[in-house]
């Protein structure tokens, strides 16, 4: 898991810009407005990273770098809002939302969530990692916020770079389990399925 800048050549790394901030605790139906923002701000990044990284590569190569022809291709765009399993009262939402262009081995996916019956004031995180490689630093967080006083939280995160064939997963964090249940898939395709609490998030189901 790396930052930008890494070496782009490494297609099961994770990257992100920075990492998530807690938010202020808005109510749930916000979220929505901000997928639809995340979704064009993906679009547009995914794009612009191509361009950049077509660049700097001819540069690396001792050559001139090529203009962009118009009509160039843009991102296909991916959005599925899934049931996040229920674990001691908590239920909730997750939106995947993820950007990429045809052929592209890499891509650009958000994860937000909106949860109920959370205890209020207490972070929640969504936490998970890639199943083909662990993080030395451990599992990442992929979104993040705080419940509000009726135990309602929206969690928000940034983009993330990952690879499109990439397996990931998901679980809400902290909840009264110790392998709780959560979300597996494609995030980079915007494809996920749930797996049971108990469960070793990468193992096959049951």
């Amino acid at each position: 898991m790396t930052t930008d800048g890494a070496r782009e050549t490494d297609a099961d790394v994770i990257s992100s810009g920075r990492e998530p901030r807690p938010p202020a605790w808005r109510p749930g139906g916000l979220v929505w407005l901000l997928v639809i923002a995340v979704t064009a701000a993906l679009a547009v990044s995914v794009a612009t990273a191509l361009h950049y990284r077509t660049e700097a590569g001819a540069l690396r190569r001792g050559e001139r770098p090529v203009a962009s022809p118009v009509g160039s291709p843009m991102p296909e765009l991916t959005s599925v809002a899934l049931r996040l399993p229920a674990v001691g009262g908590v239920t909730g939402t997750v939106v995947i939302t993820a950007a990429v262009l045809p052929g592209a081995a890499l891509a650009q996916f958000t994860v937000s969530a909106v949860i109920t019956g959370g205890t209020p004031g207490t972070f929640y995180d969504l936490i998970g990692n890639d199943c083909l490689s662990a993080s030395p630093l451990g599992d990442h967080v992929w979104a993040t916020g705080i419940a509000g006083p009726q135990g309602t939280a929206d969690l928000v995160g940034y983009a993330w770079t990952g690879a499109v064939a990439d397996v990931y997963w998901l679980s809400l964090d902290p909840l009264p389990v110790q392998r709780p249940p959560g979300l597996r898939g494609q995030f980079a395709q915007g494809r996920a399925a749930p797996f049971p609490a108990g469960h070793a998030p990468c193992a096959p189901s049951p």
